[in-house]
């Protein structure tokens, strides 16, 4: 996911550029009289102030210009402090979005920032904190709780990925990993196989654990580029197409994005859980 996540911390000038709905002053014009504008510009300042950092942020693609300086946005935090808690070259972060033109909740989330492939991932939240308030009020006096409430959980985060760093997967654990997760983004006739999605994309990563697993395969399903050969068929119209080659797309929707991570994190979850019973 190429999310610009980083070490050096950006300037609200680099925001602006990277995601420009994250400044908007008003909400889309197609919203309705009940929606309650909640300011991310605001919710940033108050995070800042308390000493979170900016370390990514990026908005979703829209079709109707209108909407470009309103749409959906994500945004990564991290503080000075998360170096205590690093595991190898893993970082605990807060992830936060929102949208002015009611596509998103405000919503904050952990996540963790993974050094090495500069890759984001948010953590499902069925079993850790999380913020979420629909654009019915003021949010501003529950930023800094909620900003709180994830960071108490970021210790216990990091320590679920020290428990999947000591496991280690047989090959028919590693297939069976890589089958279910295939499952959550590609549909059963599309011709990859397990293998593609195990396959390391650099050298560091050519090791069998719980951890390094499902990161392999959680680059491989979000950047995508995985090779595959669409087998010939016929049209309605009674057309023969022949062969033909492709790959995966990479995931660019920060919905899909968010929502095919928690998914991996909570097989990640499953496989550690049984292996440790």
């Amino acid at each position: 996911m190429n999310t610009g996540s980083r070490l050096v911390s950006m300037t609200l000038d680099e925001v602006r550029v990277a995601a420009p709905s994250v400044f908007a002053d008003h909400p889309w014009e197609g919203v309705s009289e009940r929606y309650a504008f909640i300011p991310t510009a605001s919710v940033v300042e108050s995070l800042i102030a308390e000493g979170w950092n900016i370390t990514a942020a990026r908005q979703q693609r829209v079709l109707l210009q209108d909407r470009k300086e309103f749409t959906r946005h994500m945004l990564r935090f991290r503080r000075d402090d998360a170096l205590t808690l690093a595991v190898g070259d893993v970082l605990p972060e807060i992830v936060l979005t929102n949208s002015h033109d009611r596509g998103s909740a405000y919503r904050m989330d952990a996540g963790l920032f993974r050094l090495v492939c500069t890759n984001g991932l948010v953590v499902d939240d069925a079993t850790f904190a999380r913020l979420s308030i629909r654009h019915t009020g003021n949010v501003l006096d529950d930023v800094r709780k909620g900003a709180d409430d994830i960071a108490k959980e970021l210790p216990r985060i990091m320590g679920e990925v020290r428990d999947m760093q000591t496991i280690e997967l047989t090959p028919d654990e590693r297939g069976i990993f890589a089958k279910a997760a295939m499952s959550l983004k590609f549909d059963e006739s599309l011709p990859v196989e397990p293998f593609q999605v195990l396959t390391a994309r650099r050298y560091g990563d050519q090791k069998s654990d719980l951890w390094t697993t499902f990161n392999v395969i959680q680059e491989n399903l979000t950047k995508g580029g995985l090779r595959y050969v669409l087998p010939a068929h016929t049209t309605e119209d009674g057309i023969r197409v022949p062969p033909r080659r492709t790959r995966t797309r990479e995931v660019k929707s920060i919905r899909e994005d968010t929502k095919l991570n928690k998914a991996l994190w909570m097989l990640a979850e499953e496989m550690k859980r049984l292996k440790m019973a």
